[in-house]
């Protein structure tokens, strides 16, 4: 595979290079986004890179990261959701918070693997193998928790809980370069705090706020969702309206999603979904 860069844009001369979107974003730092609209992200230091979370796994996303860095690679995830975890089959030397593992080992069941790959069927890569997908290994995850380092040589990335999304959520702050990278715990789009898997809000709420005790130190954040960079101004919105919607002061509209119905409120810059019985 070929990579040729135009303008801060790179494109991929690949079988699957209609599959990824590709942007280096930060000197070092690669957006991935893959046809879902799930994202991931490359931090390349002098001697690792950093691979934050891996989408779905349905193109060959290690050929695209080898395409980009030769230095080992630690795979770390954000969550355990299958938008994040269902690549992980195509690397090792794996990373998620313990809280996280069974959810994330579920989701390479293949019972759940063949449920999972009929949503995609119309849209899969022409060279792309169910039967290898399905029945995919991932080697066991090591553990991270609050405070972690990830020493890529001449940059750091601290690890920062959050549970709430799922019980083991994570946000990575790279200190050189004032960036945090937060999974679905601090978006643009909403935050789904309905799902069978979330925490309650109060759970959440304490989170944010941990996370907000290193607002000084990053400037942009980089979510697993939204297609450019999240302004901070989302965590104080989150604090400020989640604080609301407990105390009973503010209440969501009912939306129905994919996930179900959802009480839906709608901030200047984020937004939540969340369930009444989850507060």
């Amino acid at each position: 595979m070929l990579i040729h860069r135009l303008k801060g844009v790179y494109i991929m001369s690949f079988k699957n290079s209609e599959w990824f979107n590709l942007n280096e974003i930060k000197d070092g730092v690669w957006f991935i986004s893959d046809k879902t609209g799930a994202n991931c992200y490359l931090v390349e230091g002098e001697t690792k890179s950093l691979l934050i979370d891996t989408v779905w796994g349905l193109a060959n996303l290690s050929d695209l990261v080898g395409s980009i860095t030769s230095l080992p690679i630690n795979v770390v995830f954000t969550h355990g959701h299958p938008d994040h975890v269902n690549g992980a089959f195509q690397f090792s030397d794996l990373y998620i918070k313990s809280e996280d593992v069974k959810l994330m080992e579920m989701f390479y069941i293949k019972e759940t693997r063949k449920q999972i790959i009929n949503r995609f069927k119309e849209i899969l890569p022409s060279d792309f193998s169910i039967y290898d997908w399905v029945n995919a290994q991932i080697t066991n995850p090591s553990p991270v928790s609050d405070g972690y380092i990830f020493d890529l040589g001449n940059r750091k990335l601290k690890v920062i809980e959050c549970p709430g999304h799922t019980a083991g959520s994570i946000c990575l702050l790279d200190i050189r370069d004032e960036t945090l990278f937060s999974g679905d715990s601090l978006l643009a789009k909403p935050v789904l705090m309905n799902l069978e898997t979330s925490m309650g809000l109060k759970t959440y709420l304490k989170s944010i706020k941990h996370v907000n005790t290193f607002a000084d130190d990053f400037n942009i954040i980089l979510s697993g969702h939204d297609d450019k960079p999240v302004d901070p101004i989302v965590i104080g919105e989150l604090i400020s309206g989640v604080s609301d919607i407990i105390q009973g002061k503010i209440k969501g509209k009912i939306e129905k999603t994919r996930f179900g119905d959802a009480l839906a409120y709608k901030f200047e810059h984020t937004a939540i979904n969340y369930n009444e019985e989850g507060l």
